[in-house]
Parts: C-alpha cells; structure tokens; sequence
C-alpha cells in the first residue's frame, strides 16, 4: 500500500512529520540572516476563524511575508483569517543574502471544489436514418467540452466535429461516448436496413415512464406498493423475487430491512434500469445511506496543476492519489475491519482526494455517523476527514494522527431534512501526505 521511496527520503519524511504550523523550510549559509522561528498558532482553524503568525530573526536587513502582508519587523505576531489552507513564506534579506521559513494555516469547512462541467454533445445524427441493404449513410456529430470521443461498432477515436460514411449490413445503433475528467456523455444514432430482420419497433432502447415507491418509508413489519409504466419494451422484470411483470403493473411488498428494488426493461436495443430505495424504520436505527458501500457509484477526483483530475474506482496505488476497498485490514485502534474504505490523498504536501455522491435522500431526523482512522503501520499519518453538502461547509470536520486511534463522530442533518442532496467525502493530508492511508470504517446516513 504504501509507496517505496528511496530510505534517505524516508528519513527526510520523518524529521518533516505530517503536523502542520511548525517551520516547513529554513536555509542559512555563511552571514546571512538568521530566522529563529516562524509558526502560525493555532495551525488549524475553522472557516471564518483566526490564526496569529508569529516569527523571530536575528542578523536581517529586511523581513517581509507574502500571502499580502509585506514588510514586517524582525520579530512580531500577526492575525490572519484565510478563506482557505494557505502557506506563507517568510524571507530575511540582508547584504549576504536572504532565507526563507514556511508555516501553513489549515482551513477545515471551506467547501471542495465542484467537477468540471461533463461534456455535452451537440448532436449525432445518421443520414439517411433509414437504408436498404448495400447503401451507405453517413454519421455526423458535434461535441463540446470534451478530452476524448468515440464511436462504438470498430469506428474508434473521433475528432470534435466531423463525420464519416458507414456500410452497414444490418440494422444498428452507432453509439457516441465523449469524456472529460467530470465523467461521460452519450447519445445514439439508429440505422435502420431493409432486407434484414429489424428491431421491433423504431423507438430505439425502451422508456421508464415511472417507478416508484408508495409510501418510500415504511415501519418494519409494514407494506409499501411499487408502480411502473414501460413503453418499448419486450421484457420487464423487477429483482428480489418478483421477476418478469407487465409494462403497467403495481405489486405490493413488505420488506424486512431497507432495500433497493431495480426494474429492467429490455428490447433488442438494449435496455434500460431505475432503482428505487425503500427505508424501513424500526428495530434500532435504520441505515438511510451508506457511503462506504456506494462509493463505486461516486465520482472521485482531484486538482493537479488547475486541473481537475478523475479517479477511477478501484484504484491502483498512484501518486495522483486513490481510493479502493481493503478486507480484513487492521487499523490504528489494533482492531481488525472486514472491509474499510481507503482515500490516500494525492502525494503532495496538503495533497486532498475528494468522491462526489449525487442524489442522497436526508430522512427526517437523520443523522451522520462516520468511523475514522488510519491503516496500521501509517506512523506518520495525519489526515483531515470531511463529509457534508457539496458546496457547503463540512457536516463533519475531524483530524486523525496515527496516535489518536479510530475516532467516531456523529452530527445531525436537520439542515437537509427530506431533501435529496449531493454529498461530498474526502480526505486532506495535514501537511506532509506521508503514510495518509485514510481509512473510512464506517460512514453512514442513519435515522
């Protein structure tokens, strides 16, 4: 899990150590001036709060901070609220030369930043749509906002806007894919050919009108009914147990525990898939959502250089950062978990790793309940975890060292009462990203 590095690295790692506030960098040579210290106090706010730098140098000519604060003198403290984690450099200059000293104040509760927007296909057409068997059509598209497009059916890697002529021998769907780093779009393009079997209707893959749930949230013991409407489709089916059903239907159920149903509607295009949850209360608290085991579904990511950057899920270990499931993995409380969730930051000092879950539905009375700690044997970890809104200050907050063991918060989320939200989870690594094998036990949505 953790990356090689050569030893003298390692060695520079653990004189650096991962808490933030202490001097980051000092070099003296010959007369130059000296700093004697440079330190923020405390290293870690909230959003809104204030730290005080505070430094002293002896032997300087000038000394001066960045991050807007300029010329300062030789020794002095000064009040700082920064909007988010930022790291100010302090120089000495005299006749000799100058040296410089890093502190960093973190701020926790500033909101990640949003994906990229996805890309949007402008259009993709076949004309003809319809030909008889040995004639030609010709694909068009056009898409914006997109790193990489291309054309199902052995056509490949396409241009932004372009178009190509096609001979195909039996009726066929030509799909486009174009992506960037805030996911994927797509869009289909029907050739239908005379003289060969067609697909039963022109309408392409089948429409989900509707299915829901009524009521959404039953006691335990209770019944709720599912209700569906299909068009185009040739089966439809509904998993745990119910199986094929008509295109219009409704049929009571009365699960023990909360559930996911998922209908399946298929024709010879394909098909298409809607899921609906149902909560049941009771019995202890009931488990609304829980991002642990949907973190497949997230969308994770990062920031290299200004740019956003998509993680894929699993990941392998990289430098970009990652996150992945580990089993039976011993964290820093000596107790053994059957499967964690782990979100090593990118490795960069301050390097963070953020997944974006959309559309969670916050029952009435919810809280958040998350289990935090670090992998063992991640000595020099200290990590920042944080859930909450995207876009909003973190409903939970809390750092983790290696020597704190597994921590568990809860907090409410009467804010977001019978809303349904996008949620944002992550890791920020404490200043050197070190050994930040973060490690998420549990992190719930419970009522």
């Amino acid at each position: 899990m953790k990356k090689l590095v050569p030893l003298f690295l390692l060695a520079m790692l653990f004189v650096a150590g991962c808490a933030p506030g202490g001097p980051i960098t000092i070099s003296t040579t010959g007369q130059q001036p000296s700093i004697v210290s440079f330190n923020a106090g405390p290293p870690s706010i909230s959003a809104g709060d204030s730290s005080n730098l505070s430094w002293s140098v002896t032997g300087a000519t000038t000394v001066s901070i960045d991050q807007g604060i300029g010329n300062v003198a030789l020794t002095g403290t000064r009040a700082v609220a920064p909007a988010a984690t930022t790291i100010y450099t302090l120089t000495a200059s005299n006749a000799a030369g100058s040296v410089t000293a890093t502190t960093q104040v973190i701020v926790t509760g500033a909101p990640s930043p949003a994906p990229a927007a996805l890309p949007v296909i402008n259009y993709f057409t076949a004309s003809p749509s319809s030909i008889s068997l040995g004639a030609t059509t010709t694909l068009s598209w056009n898409v914006s906002n997109a790193t990489s497009i291309a054309i199902d059916n052995g056509i490949g890697a396409v241009a932004a806007t372009g178009s190509t002529i096609i001979l195909p021998s039996t009726t066929t769907t030509f799909k486009l894919t174009a992506i960037n780093a805030a996911g994927s779009d797509t869009e289909s393009a029907l050739v239908l050919v005379s003289g060969t079997p067609s697909p039963p209707t022109p309408y392409g893959l089948p429409v989900i009108d509707y299915f829901t749930a009524a009521p959404p949230i039953i006691a335990s013991g209770g019944s709720t009914t599912l209700s569906w409407n299909v068009s185009y489709a040739t089966s439809v089916t509904i998993d745990h147990g119910i199986g094929s059903v008509a295109s219009s239907g409704s049929v009571p159920v009365s699960p023990a525990s909360t559930i996911e149903y998922t209908l399946t509607a298929t024709n010879a295009y394909g098909w298409r898939t809607q899921t609906v949850p149902i909560l049941v209360t009771g019995g202890g608290p009931t488990v609304a959502y829980d991002f642990v085991e949907q973190a497949p579904t997230a969308y994770w990511w990062t920031i290299i250089s200004s740019t956003v950057v998509e993680l894929p899920f699993p990941a392998p270990v990289s430098d970009k950062g990652y996150a992945d499931y580990h089993y039976n993995i011993k964290l820093n409380d000596g107790n053994t978990y059957t499967k964690i969730l782990q979100t090593h930051p990118q490795w960069v000092n301050n390097g963070w790793i953020s997944g974006k879950y959309s559309g969670v539905y916050v029952p009435p009375g919810a809280k958040l309940r998350i289990k935090v700690g670090l992998v063992t044997g991640a000595a020099g970890g200290n990590v920042e975890f944080h859930i909450g809104k995207l876009g909003a200050p973190a409903t939970i907050s809390v750092g983790v060292a290696y020597a704190d063991g597994v921590k568990v918060v809860e907090a409410n989320l009467d804010a977001y009462a019978g809303q349904t939200i996008d949620f944002v989870l992550g890791a920020n690594a404490n200043g050197s990203s070190g050994q930040d094998w973060a490690a998420w036990a549990e992190a719930k949505i419970i009522y």
